[in-house]
């Protein structure tokens, strides 16, 4: 594999933040934007079939990826770690396993009252480091910077609550649930509000995530997620606009029946676009929200990126970028946001390299001019 790749040359026409807002601009481009999401072990495999000596040479210079990320970070005291490897947090959760970890507890799984969750220690702010620092910005230089939090506040009431509970307390204890959704999103809210008052005109995409879908269908009902979660997203999306961002929003599984709500709100981008979940098939996707959204991702990781052959790969990244880029919004990427070490690096590199070779395929009426 490494005897066969070439340092791909970059393309001249765009810089990487122009090529990468184009899709949310309407503008002709040279090719669709790439993005991309890993664990660090992930990333050593891709270095080493690159033969990168570093991260930003095997991503930047030759794959050539159009979005780079900053979050704020933790610098408050030093969480508990305990003797089995789990790690306690600023939540009150303790997390163990691979990578983010499960929740291993829910500190208020027996509360139902207002003034328990007002008790509970939330995050807070003060122990997050917003600031883009020069150095930060020198390394963005030309590139999409994506930033502010993560925002996964139907996470966070989740693991709070324990899902079981929390669903069930949304038919029968709505005070309850509604303080608990509120405290989890003023928090990043807040995180939100300080980043982007702290680096004025700097962050270009606010890509958040919730994953409100399973294979088959939504977590919970529409009706409970716009009455609990949607007045809040749009909160957090319309700070981000006033801001001058960007919006994308990441959620796993089939989540058709939201799309058109995240739309209104005022969601520019629709992630990772799982085609093989129930009712994402992308034919129907774009021909149902095409002209409303930008997709981002939805080339399968699941079974293609996983367990093909680069040259099935590189097939499956031309029919996605067919199907996806017809009116020229879209953004090539993975179904999942997070690649594991478990994905043949190589996949990934065919994947990339193939969108970058196929530029905007069938599609070339948007080809930059």
């Amino acid at each position: 594999m490494a005897e066969d790749v070439v340092k791909l040359t970059k393309q001249a026409q765009m810089t990487n933040k122009d090529r990468a807002l184009a899709p949310f601009k309407k503008k002709a481009m040279d090719r669709f934007p790439m993005c991309y999401g890993a664990d660090h072990v992930f990333t050593r495999n891709l270095m080493h079939i690159l033969r990168a000596k570093s991260e930003d040479e095997a991503l930047y210079d030759i794959i050539d990826i159009d979005f780079k990320t900053i979050r704020p970070q933790y610098i408050g005291p030093p969480f508990e770690k305990f003797e089995d490897g789990s790690e306690m947090t600023d939540w009150g959760i303790r997390r163990a396993g691979l990578y983010f970890g499960l929740a291993m507890n829910h500190p208020l799984a027996e509360a139902d009252t207002i003034f328990e969750v007002e008790k509970h220690k939330f995050p807070n702010p003060d122990n997050y480091d917003v600031r883009i620092t020069n150095q930060q910005k020198d390394w963005v230089k030309n590139h999409c910077l994506i930033g502010g939090s993560w925002a996964p506040f139907f996470h966070d009431s989740i693991e709070l609550v324990g899902m079981e509970k929390l669903f069930m307390d949304m038919y029968f204890n709505e005070g309850f649930v509604e303080a608990v959704v509120q405290k989890c999103f003023e928090f990043h809210y807040e995180l939100d509000r300080r980043a982007f008052e702290q680096n004025p005109n700097i962050v270009d995409m606010y890509f958040i995530g919730n994953d409100y879908g399973s294979q088959r269908q939504l977590l919970l009902s529409p009706d409970m997620w716009r009455k609990y979660y949607k007045p809040r997203m749009a909160k957090l999306i319309d700070q981000a606009k006033k801001n001058g961002c960007v919006t994308a929003i990441h959620s796993c599984g089939s989540i058709r029946p939201i799309i058109r709500d995240l739309i209104e709100i005022g969601v520019d981008a629709i992630n990772p676009i799982q085609v093989n979940a129930q009712d994402m098939n992308p034919e129907e996707l774009i021909k149902e929200f095409g002209d409303d959204c930008v997709f981002f991702g939805g080339i399968d990781e699941n079974e293609i990126l996983l367990n093909r052959t680069p040259e099935e790969v590189r097939e499956e990244t031309r029919r996605i970028i067919d199907i996806l880029g017809q009116h020229g919004r879209y953004i090539v990427a993975p179904s999942h946001d997070y690649l594991l070490p478990e994905v043949p690096a190589e996949n990934i590199f065919a994947m990339y390299d193939e969108a970058k070779k196929y530029g905007l395929g069938a599609n070339s009426q948007f080809l930059l001019k």
